[in-house]
C-alpha cells in the first residue's frame, strides 16, 4: 500500500512538472472579478499582453462581477490547476472570509503567484459640493449627518472599508451605496448621483480632467502625484489604507507553473517602460515571488479581521 502511494505521489509529480515544462498549452483564461472600467482592469492591462507575448499565448481578459469579487473567485476555484486560468484580484480576496458566512471556496487554498502593485485610495468628490478640504468635507458631514453618499463597489471591497474607517475615526456618517464595480460607483458620481468615491488615482482622474469630479484627499501617508493630493492623516493623523492587486492560480496549481508565471512577471516589472506607466498612475510595481505573495497575504487576512472585527461587521 505504501509503495502504491508512494509510486501515485512519484506519478503525480512527474505529471506536473511535465505540464510545467509545456505550459501554456493554450490561450490563458483571466478573471477580472469586478465589472470592466475598474482600476484592477487598468493594472492588468499593464503586464497581461507583454506576459502573453512572453509565454507564446494570448491571455484573455474575462470580467465577472459581483458579490465583491465573490463569483469571480468561485471560477477560478472551480478551474483545473494547470495554469491556463488565472485571476487578478484587490486586496477584497483577504476580507471577505470575514464578511460572507458561506464562501463557496477556501481562501487559504488559493494560489497566490505574486503581488503586484499597491497603491492608496483616493477620494474624489463631485466639483459641485460645497467644500475645498478634508476639514471642511468632516465638519460638512458632522452638520449634516447621512446627508452625504459614496459609491463603493460592495461589500467587502477596500473601498468600503476605507470609508467605513473614515466614517469611525472622523465621527461622521458618509452613507454607503454599493454598486457592482468601481467603474459603476465612479459614473454614478460624475452623474451626480451619489457624492463621493474612493478608487484608483488612474480611474480617477479621467473624471477629474472633464470636470466632473476633483481630487481630494488619499489614503497613503505622503503627498500623491502631481497634484500633489494630501493624505487623509493630514487631518486625521495615523489614518492609512493600502490596496493591492495580486495575481492568483486555482488551488493545487504547481510550483513549477507558478515559478514560469513570476519569472515573466519579473522580467515585465523590470523593464523601465512598466516602471515608468505605474509611477505615472501613482502605483507601486512588486511583483514578488509565489512564497512572498502567500506571506503576504496571511497578513492581509490578520489585518483585515482585526480592522472588520473593530469596525464591528458580522458575516453575513
Amino acid at each position: 500500500m505504501a509503495l502504491a502511494t508512494t509510486l501515485i505521489t512519484i506519478s503525480a509529480a512527474s505529471i506536473a512538472a511535465a505540464a510545467a515544462q509545456d505550459y501554456p498549452t493554450g490561450p490563458i483564461k483571466l478573471i477580472i472579478p469586478y465589472a470592466p472600467g475598474g482600476g484592477t482592469d487598468a493594472a492588468a492591462a499593464v503586464f497581461s499582453d507583454k506576459l502573453g507575448q512572453i509565454l507564446g499565448q494570448p491571455i484573455i481578459k474575462e470580467n465577472h462581477p459581483g458579490s465583491n469579487a465573490v463569483i469571480g473567485t468561485a471560477l477560478l476555484a472551480e478551474a483545473a490547476p494547470d495554469g491556463q486560468t488565472l485571476m487578478v484580484v484587490t486586496g477584497a480576496i483577504a476580507n471577505n472570509p470575514y464578511l460572507y458566512a458561506n464562501l463557496p471556496f477556501d481562501t487559504e487554498e488559493l494560489v497566490p503567484v505574486s503581488i503586484l502593485t499597491t497603491y492608496p485610495y483616493v477620494l474624489a468628490v463631485r466639483s459641485d459640493l460645497p467644500f475645498n478640504n478634508m476639514q471642511e468635507l468632516i465638519d460638512y458631514a458632522k452638520a449634516n449627518p447621512g446627508v452625504l453618499t459614496a459609491g463603493t463597489p460592495g461589500r467587502g471591497a477596500g473601498a468600503q472599508l476605507v470609508l467605513r474607517l473614515l466614517n469611525e475615526r472622523a465621527g461622521i456618517d458618509i452613507r454607503d451605496i454599493p454598486f457592482k464595480g468601481a467603474g459603476e460607483s465612479l459614473n454614478a458620481v460624475a452623474g451626480g448621483f451619489v457624492d463621493v468615491v474612493f478608487s484608483g488615482y488612474e480611474t480617477v482622474r479621467p473624471f477629474v480632467e472633464s470636470g466632473k469630479m476633483k481630487f481630494f484627499a488619499q489614503s497613503g501617508t505622503v503627498p500623491l502625484g502631481e497634484e500633489q493630493i494630501p493624505p487623509i492623516a493630514d487631518t486625521l493623523p495615523g489614518f492609512e489604507y493600502q490596496n493591492w492587486l495580486a495575481l492568483i492560480a486555482p488551488p493545487g496549481t504547481p510550483e513549477n507553473i507558478t515559478d514560469k508565471l513570476n519569472e515573466g512577471l519579473t522580467a515585465i516589472f523590470s523593464e523601465q517602460e512598466v516602471k515608468d506607466r505605474l509611477a505615472s498612475q501613482n502605483i507601486q510595481g512588486i511583483a514578488s515571488t509565489a512564497e512572498e505573495a502567500k506571506a503576504y497575504l496571511s497578513r492581509e487576512m490578520s489585518t483585515s479581521r482585526s480592522i472588520i472585527g473593530t469596525l464591528g461587521l458580522q458575516p453575513e
